[in-house]
């Protein structure tokens, strides 16, 4: 999937906070909804060339996620560590201080924006080794339904993401 796709999916999943009471989600949803793209996004610091490994930090030239992205794409293979549910384990572990400091919901959104990118590839002709070290290629979708990242079915599916994400943000 590209990263426009995994980046609306990513903020689609903050729809399973909604049924929780406002109280216990002290947070904008503008927060939490770039904590679920920047965990949407993740998963692809091992790849060359993604979106994250550029990403800018509030409009300057840094480039905070360069260095991480450069040492995990020299030492895993794209869709290797960090698109398995060792990779989601071990973002998890080192956002798990952050619980403290910031609380719990924009850490939830992070791994839940994560946990999207995980489905999403799981949905793609690649899949992904869910169960790494172990590189038998899992999928949630049979052969014939797979999508081909940057495919015809795969931009069809980006106005329903928006749309949904609009709803989100306007409840």
């Amino acid at each position: 999937m590209t990263w426009r796709t995994h980046t609306l999916l990513g903020v689609n999943m903050l729809w399973l906070l909604t049924p929780l009471p406002p109280a216990l989600i002290s947070y904008d949803l503008g927060t939490l909804a770039a904590c679920a793209a920047l965990g949407a996004l993740l998963p692809d610091l091992d790849a060359t060339e993604s979106k994250i490994k550029h990403l800018r930090l509030l409009g300057t030239n840094l480039e905070p996620l360069l260095l991480p992205a450069q040492i995990v794409s020299r030492s895993d293979r794209h869709r290797g560590l960090l698109h398995s549910i060792v990779g989601w384990g071990v973002v998890a572990l080192f956002t798990s201080p952050l619980l403290f400091w910031i609380s719990w919901v924009p850490v939830a959104a992070l791994l839940f924006g994560y946990g999207s990118h995980l489905v999403a590839d799981a949905c793609t002709k690649s899949g992904i080794p869910l169960l790494y070290p172990r590189l038998r290629r899992f999928y949630l979708l049979p052969r014939l339904f797979r999508i081909s990242t940057g495919s015809l079915a795969e931009e069809m599916l980006l106005p329903f993401l928006a749309v949904t994400v609009l709803l989100l943000l306007l409840t």
